[in-house]
């Protein structure tokens, strides 16, 4: 089937070729019988010389695998400016599954690459960090999908050659293309929310445990050793961080769209619609998101969370309440503001204070980080009481009254937002306000009343 402005293809939707194949039957197995012995010289050849796994690497990657066929071989959806989608029903359901916006693909490349750098390009894990590490980003390349066709071949050449650098033999043979569709779909339509982030790469995860062996030798061996791994795995940039984000509200506006479209009632199926074409706008330009489209979001949102009929399909309500966030998240992307909420965050450990001198720090910091998540989350005023507890317990290690019923409540919100149960800080403002919600009694002086450190854990 022919596209609308496909420059990659002819007026009869057969991609433009150096054979002068016309029929898509023909091209497929011709591109097959170039690229495929292509593709095992390569891996043997241990990939692209010094390749860092950016927008160059990738480019080589697939000019070296589909050059004998196609006079765009090398060449991203950027080149050409297509965008495109396509449909699955990996969960059961029709999902849309959406890729990179087309402009940026130059620009997601080399973020990915620049993180994948960061962490020493997976070298010293065991299998199963390998497994997990490589899951993860995997899922990356594949939704910033960069090429017209080839991406699957191009993907696997180059986590080919990750694993050799890094001491293991990755076969993608060793599993069905069925086992590595679902995989790769599973990661993309992004069933659960970014709390549980790692049930979406589950799958993939368990492929890559499935096709990768230890190099055998000395030098696997020194490729895999713990000295050489980065640790604690690296925080991921502010890009890589903002990808993230706009992943999410592509994957349940979409959600979210179908499912306002379906509901009965007059002018639902309009809405959705509109809706829909508002979640591809700000896939396209987060900055669309500015205006009457957050509200719309929103508003979509409420109208399924308070929908009676929804009162049984709890993961159509989960899907809404992400798309709260998600929207609130893009929106601050969109007028240049820091993340409040991080979706990958370095582990710290949870303080339990147990007197009211190792409360009163704890509490203080535990409040204003909570309160950062609060109003990141449209939560304004509850956030702005909870600083102002804060500011009492500074000069008065004690919770009574009104400051008491805040921080109930604050709770209370903070614990309905999705992902948010196992926050480090929200499980300090519990402990530290459950000892300063006592009565005071004497108690021994802290010589140091340090301040716990770290990001909010997601």
């Amino acid at each position: 089937m022919a596209v609308l402005n496909d420059q990659f293809s002819d007026e009869n939707g057969v991609r433009l070729n150096k054979l002068g194949i016309t029929n898509t039957q023909d091209l497929a197995q011709a591109e097959s019988d170039s690229s495929i012995p292509r593709l095992k010289l390569l891996n043997q050849q241990g990939g692209i010389p010094g390749g860092q796994y950016d927008q160059a690497h990738l480019k080589q990657v697939h000019e070296r695998l589909f050059g004998g066929v196609y006079q765009w071989a090398g060449e991203t959806r950027a080149d050409r400016e297509f965008q495109g989608h396509k449909d699955t029903r990996v969960t059961g359901f029709r999902e849309t599954m959406t890729y990179a916006p087309y402009k940026e693909i130059p620009e997601r490349l080399d973020t990915i690459g620049a993180q994948l750098n960061k962490e020493n390009n997976l070298k010293g894990l065991s299998p199963d960090q390998f497994a997990e590490r490589a899951a993860y980003y995997l899922d990356q390349y594949n939704h910033t999908h960069a090429f017209r066709d080839g991406n699957g071949r191009t993907i696997q050449a180059t986590f080919t050659q990750l694993g050799k650098e890094a001491g293991y033999d990755v076969d993608f043979n060793r599993a069905s293309p069925e086992i590595l569709n679902r995989s790769r779909d599973l990661a993309i339509v992004r069933q659960y929310p970014p709390a549980e982030a790692a049930k979406n790469l589950q799958p993939l995860k368990a492929m890559f445990q499935q096709i990768i062996t230890p190099t055998p030798g000395a030098v696997g061996a020194g490729l895999r050793d713990p000295s050489l791994a980065v640790t604690p795995t690296p925080e991921l940039s502010p890009a890589m961080k903002a990808m993230d984000a706009r992943r999410e509200l592509e994957v349940t506006g979409y959600r979210a769209a179908s499912i306002v479209a379906n509901m009965p009632g007059a002018g639902n199926r309009e809405q959705g619609i509109k809706l829909g074409q508002q979640v591809k706008a700000v896939n396209l330009d987060p900055k669309a998101i500015q205006g009457a489209a957050i509200t719309n979001f929103q508003q979509a949102a409420d109208k399924i969370l308070k929908h009676p009929a929804m009162k049984d399909t709890p993961l159509d309500l989960a899907d809404a309440q992400r798309l709260k966030v998600a929207s609130v998240q893009v929106l601050q992307l969109a007028e240049g503001k820091e993340l409040m909420t991080p979706q990958r965050q370095k582990q710290s450990i949870t303080v339990t204070p147990k007197s009211h001198a190792e409360a009163q720090p704890v509490f203080a910091t535990a409040a204003r980080e909570v309160a950062k998540v609060l109003e990141a989350h449209g939560q304004g005023p509850a956030g702005a009481r909870l600083r102002e507890v804060a500011k009492d317990v500074e000069r008065n290690p004690v919770i009574v009254g009104p400051n008491a019923e805040n921080v109930k409540k604050s709770l209370d919100l903070a614990e309905k937002l999705p992902g948010i149960g196992s926050n480090k800080f929200l499980d300090e403002l519990r402990s530290s306000s459950r000892v300063l919600e006592k009565a005071p009694t004497q108690e021994r002086s802290s010589s140091s009343a340090g301040r716990s450190s770290g990001g909010i854990e997601r």
